[in-house]
């Protein structure tokens, strides 16, 4: 026996449920079993947001965006690709775990580092020659792994079609703190342009529904994952009318979990994992399931968000 340094520690975790107010007489659930490994709780410190060289107004909190690369099983030497990649937060995190990371957006000057800093302490100020996206990946000694960002739509990103990325990690804006945007091409000028020999299609940024970016989002990965890869994405809901059967789905792209965080009493988002089962045919249309009654509850979301928050 060794009591001191046993070969295997084995715990009884028991649930009284989720007030502490009203626990009942007896629990609700028990779980036995051993001890494989211990969390990394440290890592919440060293990633914290609070000394981080370049953060945003979206930046994700270093605890979730750590569970996202967890969610997408990431590994090293893996390739990962973030399409609404703000100031890099998930990026950094799967760069941690050895994976080569690439990302987009559409915000050119959040992406080379212009405009007024976030910091609380900096508020009202330009942001300084060196808080800018590589700043992060050098902070943490990670530079390696930083492969590139592109300014570009998420649906228009012009990449070869063929599988490219081992996992596509992201945050969707949805409305709150940043409007989805895209990028709307004026064909109208199409002939005009062609008469004088000018380029066909001029362009500018548009805001777009939410139900627009999910479309894109689930057609990205079906095109550009490779088989068993992952698509890991935080999904706004509104409560009342939630119902999982309403989940947004794609025939190449299968469910793997579905994690709820409550932000109020009537909103809350969810974690979406879905892995990657059967290849797209090349030439193949978009062909994202989102149901009427989800997209109207997506497209309203900013509505119902601040509704109930008065």
């Amino acid at each position: 026996m060794k009591l001191s340094a046993p070969d295997h520690v084995f715990s009884l975790l028991v649930d009284y449920g989720d007030d502490p107010n009203a626990a009942p007489p007896h629990p609700d659930r028990m779980f036995f079993g051993r001890l494989i490994g211990h969390g990394q709780r440290h890592l919440l410190k060293q990633y914290s947001l609070k000394t981080r060289r370049f953060i945003g107004n979206t930046s994700m909190d270093p605890q979730l965006s750590l569970l996202m690369a967890n969610q997408g099983q990431v590994y090293s030497g893996g390739l990962v690709f973030d399409p609404f990649v703000g100031t890099g937060s998930v990026l950094v995190s799967c760069s941690h775990f050895g994976s080569y990371t690439i990302g987009s957006d559409i915000d050119y000057t959040l992406l080379h580092g212009r405009g007024r800093s976030s910091r609380a302490n900096r508020q009202g100020q330009w942001r300084a020659r060196d808080e800018n996206f590589k700043a992060n990946f050098a902070q943490y000694g990670l530079s390696s792994y930083f492969v590139d960002v592109l300014v570009a739509d998420a649906g228009r990103l012009g990449l070869r079609e063929a599988p490219l990325f081992d996992a596509i990690i992201t945050d969707p804006p949805y409305g709150i703190r940043e409007g989805a945007r895209k990028l709307e091409t004026n064909v109208d000028c199409q002939e005009e342009a062609d008469s004088q020999d000018q380029t066909p299609f001029s362009s500018a940024v548009r805001g777009c529904r939410l139900s627009e970016i999910l479309t894109t989002l689930l057609d990205l990965a079906a095109r550009h994952l490779v088989l068993h890869g992952r698509l890991v994405y935080w999904l706004p809901i509104y409560r009342p009318s939630y119902s999982e059967a309403l989940i947004p789905s794609h025939p190449c792209l299968k469910l793997v979990s579905n994690s709820e965080q409550c932000l109020s009493r009537h909103v809350s988002r969810r974690l979406i994992t879905m892995e990657k089962v059967k290849e797209h045919k090349l030439g193949d249309p978009n062909l994202s399931v989102v149901q009427r009654k989800f997209l109207d509850s997506c497209d309203n979301f900013r509505d119902n968000y601040f509704s109930q928050a008065t």
